[in-house]
């Protein structure tokens, strides 16, 4: 309800005209500060009005601070609009000469920086419109508050808000009347996604949550159909972020306050050795290397905190009688599904919901996706029906499948979307014919029928020569200097232009299938290959990528067109475990990798010939195994390998490029717990 302020007078005419505001009540809304929350005017307040004409006037406010009504009387001479007047008053706080009246719409700025206020908002920042046929104005609110409430021992210097579904907040605005109330409307294409509180001086959280410190967001009408995230900052540079699931709806003139959250900030980069990895943050570029022991899995997460799981790995541990030479991480009691599941969960941002939002499987190898045995029950591979319910045994026939590799993952973690090199037949290799071969790609693509069921998951071939397939998806617009190019897949090679592809170097699908045994075609060069980019670090990943038997057929070698259109990089994933006949003298010569990041699971990785030509290439280059057996030590040393360039030989190991991508640090976590503690930091290196 509006209270009234004074006695209705006739409108006033020509420069000495004389007003008389009221603002209305806050509205109550299902969640609310208090029952007494108000808003008043501020000594010195401007306000725009249009008097029976679009030439914008400046009144002030001739009462006290913490009126509720009072007189407004014109300050200047006015700016001149174009446009048609509806009859009638208009009037608009806070004063603007930006501010203009066309018929009946009104359009105004809302701002994207809101400055601190302890207990309440700032002056000028809560828009209000007028609309009268006479002197007396009753100002009704536009906007609606959100609160936040933090606790701690956190010193807070800003905090930004923005919705999860891209809404509008700030920026443009185009304010009409319906039903006697004021309808405001985001302008597309001049508002922002973001709000920015900034504090003067830093705001200490409250000791616990009864006396979590507020902090006030005056916004626009507006449903967070996917909530809310926040990132918090201070003046050293450390941050807390954190993000809502559920739908938040700011109401006109109501108030909503949200459950206390204790806010501890911290650095990124402020890694303590013996201390679990602080947890990525906003801006941030974190590449994991997840190592369970069983083959490869690397866990991306992107400058705005989109996620992609490139491989979940699933060989036999050699404990069970497959000699690998290399021992379970952190002991076979923990299946390799669910070291990589524990791992998300800790290092997963709030963002991502609990979600991948994208895995790519490098290609249909058991070390990268998951194996297959008949005797899966010595393994304690569980067996589950077309629908996910634990069977005794597995039928593929009917859809069943076993959780190991990517659907022990993805029956944890739910996955948007899957990307892979396409079906196996569009480029068979010599396992499409092998039993053992065939059972596994079925139960891979058995689990992806039920993940598209339950979760709506989708199947896609990697776009080769593409960077708009596998991108941020809660910002991109901030980070246009991130990107994720397919390379290569099933055979056919982007051409380093455009997104034209080379799909003639392999022979066709057809002749392969001709062919299988006589060609013995590895899956390895038929692998899913990429080439991240964040501002000037540069990163790539090539699967399995391989150059077994070139010298009979050169198409086998399929690193040699993928060096003629990489660069130099930062960083790389160490193609095939860095084993024999990969990782070429052409395309380390094009790579040059200043890191290098070997996921090894076989005590015959890496290979001494391999090594070499990754030094050849790169003299100072860093590298990083996840393990190495020690008859690989004896076996590298007595090839003459120069053992000090392996950093390190052991535990997850984590590539955190800082925000703007200029600089990184590499971290080596502890993998005989779940505790993720640093064993090591190396770094900052910069980008070249």
């Amino acid at each position: 309800m509006l209270a009234a302020a004074c006695k209705p007078e006739a409108a006033g005419e020509g420069a000495g005209a004389v007003f008389y505001a009221v603002i209305e009540e806050s509205r109550e809304s299902k969640v609310y500060m208090d029952a007494e929350r108000r808003v008043f005017w501020n000594a010195g307040d401007k306000v725009s009005i249009f008097n029976g004409t679009t030439e914008n006037q400046e009144y002030n406010f001739m009462g006290q601070t913490g009126d509720k009504s009072g007189r407004l009387e014109k300050a200047g001479s006015g700016s001149s609009g174009a446009g048609s007047p509806a009859d009638g008053v208009w009037a608009v706080y806070p004063y603007s000469e930006q501010t203009s009246l066309n018929g009946s719409t009104v359009t105004l700025e809302l701002p994207a920086t809101q400055d601190y206020t302890a207990g309440s908002f700032a002056a000028g920042v809560n828009a209000m419109v007028a609309h009268s046929t006479d002197n007396n104005l009753s100002f009704k609110n536009l906007c609606g508050i959100l609160t936040l409430r933090l606790y701690g021992s956190s010193s807070i210097s800003s905090i930004s808000l923005k919705g999860r579904n891209g809404e509008l907040l700030a920026g443009t605005a185009q304010v009409s009347f319906k039903d006697g109330d004021p309808v405001c409307s985001m302008v597309s294409g001049n508002s922002g996604k973001e709000v920015t509180l900034v504090c003067d001086a830093p705001v200490q959280t409250g000791a616990g949550a009864g006396e979590a410190t507020e902090f006030i967001f005056v916004l626009p009408p507006v449903t967070f159909s996917k909530g809310i995230s926040i990132l918090a900052t201070d003046k050293e540079g450390r941050s807390y972020e954190a993000a809502t699931e559920s739908a938040i709806e700011i109401k006109r003139s109501g108030i909503v306050k949200m459950a206390p959250l204790m806010a501890e900030l911290s650095k990124p980069t402020q890694a303590i050795l013996g201390s679990p990895l602080p947890a990525w943050k906003q801006g941030y570029l974190d590449i994991h290397s997840i190592n369970g022991g069983r083959g490869e899995a690397f866990y991306y997460i992107f400058p705005d905190g989109t996620t992609m799981l490139v491989d979940a790995a699933g060989a036999p541990p050699n404990e069970y009688g497959y000699d690998s030479g290399i021992p379970s991480k952190p002991s076979a009691s923990v299946s390799c599904g669910q070291v990589i599941v524990n791992y998300i969960r800790h290092f997963a941002p709030v963002i991502s919901s609990g979600w991948i939002d994208y895995f790519m499987a490098s290609h249909y190898h058991g070390d990268h996706i998951g194996a297959w045995r008949d005797n899966y029950s010595k393994f304690y591979w569980q067996p589950v029906d077309k629908d996910g319910n634990s069977m005794s045994y597995v039928n593929l026939a009917t859809g069943g499948f076993l959780l190991n590799g990517l659907p022990d993952v993805g029956m944890s973690i739910p996955i948007r979307i899957v990307i892979d090199r396409g079906d196996w037949a569009n480029r068979p290799s010599v396992d499409y014919n092998d039993d053992g071969g065939k059972r596994r790609y079925a139960n891979y693509i058995n689990f992806l029928d039920w993940s598209a069921r339950n979760y709506g998951t989708e199947r896609k071939a990697l776009a080769i020569g593409h960077t708009d397939q596998i991108v941020p998806l809660h910002d991109a617009a901030a980070y246009s200097n991130f990107s994720v190019r397919g390379i290569a897949a099933g055979g056919d090679i982007w051409t380093g232009s455009g997104t034209s592809v080379n799909t003639s170097y392999v022979p066709s699908a057809a002749e392969c299938l001709a062919n299988l045994e006589e060609w013995s075609i590895n899956e390895n060069i038929f692998s899913c290959v990429f080439h991240m980019s964040y501002g000037k670090f540069d990163w790539f990943a090539g699967g399995d990528i391989q150059f077994t038997g070139k010298s009979t057929y050169s198409w086998k070698d399929i690193e040699l067109p993928i060096s003629k259109v990489m660069k130099k990089v930062e960083a790389m994933k160490a193609s095939h475990h860095s084993t024999k006949n990969t990782n070429s003298t052409e395309l380390l010569g094009v790579l040059k990798p200043d890191v290098y990041i070997a996921a090894v699971w076989q005590d015959v990785q890496p290979n001494p010939a391999t090594i070499k030509r990754v030094l050849t290439a790169s003299p100072s280059v860093k590298i990083f195994t996840t393990n190495l057996a020690d008859s690989n030590v004896q076996t590298l040393t007595g090839e003459g390998v120069d053992m000090s360039k392996f950093v390190s030989t052991s535990g997850h190991v984590v590539i955190r490029v800082l925000p703007g991508g200029n600089s990184y640090y590499v971290y080596v976590l502890d993998d005989s717990d779940l505790e993720y503690k640093v064993k090591a930091i190396f770094g900052p290196y910069a980008c070249k």
